[in-house]
């Protein structure tokens, strides 16, 4: 939930720990279903939210976004935590903004457009956020100052975040690139005519022997 902010995820599984172990522990629940379960009460707050009743809607997107957090809390408490499980954690996470995010335009709370554009944002970052590790999470978060700020208000905010926040990404990859380049010796180019000369002397044919 808080894969950017680890001392502020440290600090909520501290928190938390009781209920955690309660759910793994007794009743032997895994971090799968916690991710599947926190997706399935998404859905349900997207379809509130769309039938007009958004108070109700972001209550239950608050439980969502709870179960959110448990499914990493008990991957990490039965020591199960995998690059496999992070990513399936990250695909829901995108389906569940996509299921808001259109429950909000099927409610009339913002355009069609705007929505796509805030939630290409969003996959935009996604794309580096992992080499990066730059993530902000202005998604689902800012939607709670619904009741005080205009709703496409939020979803520009939303979508101007995500934006810079993908293109700083881009950057620091790069960056990252040119020190490993710079590690093995150069540029691209280098690199690659370096490699192809060790090849070649790889496949050379050894010496005859002498004869006596």
């Amino acid at each position: 939930m808080f894969e950017r902010l680890p001392r502020l995820d440290a600090a909520v599984d501290r928190a938390a720990g009781p209920v955690t172990r309660f759910l793994h522990r007794r009743l032997g629940i895994t971090a799968d279903q916690v991710t599947w379960a926190s997706f399935g009460v998404t859905i349900v707050a997207a379809a509130v939210i769309a039938r007009g009743h958004l108070y109700a809607g972001l209550a239950l997107m608050a439980v969502g976004q709870a179960l959110d957090h448990f499914d990493g809390a008990i991957a990490r408490e039965s020591g199960s935590a995998s690059l496999a499980g992070a990513r399936l954690d990250t695909a829901v996470d995108r389906l569940s903004e996509a299921a808001i995010f259109f429950g909000m335009v099927a409610a009339g709370l913002v355009s069609l457009k705007l929505a796509l554009l805030a939630f290409t944002a969003i996959l935009l970052l996604t794309s580096v956020s992992e080499r990066s590790r730059l993530d902000p999470g202005c998604k689902r978060f800012v939607l709670y100052l619904g009741p005080w700020v205009a709703y496409p208000i939020l979803f520009e905010v939303i979508f101007a975040v995500n934006l810079i926040a993908y293109v700083i990404g881009l950057l620091i990859v790069d960056i990252h690139f040119q020190r490993r380049m710079d590690a093995l010796g150069g540029d691209l180019e280098t690199v690659a005519s370096r490699a192809a000369e060790s090849e070649a002397e790889e496949r050379q044919p050894l010496p005859a022997p002498r004869s006596a």
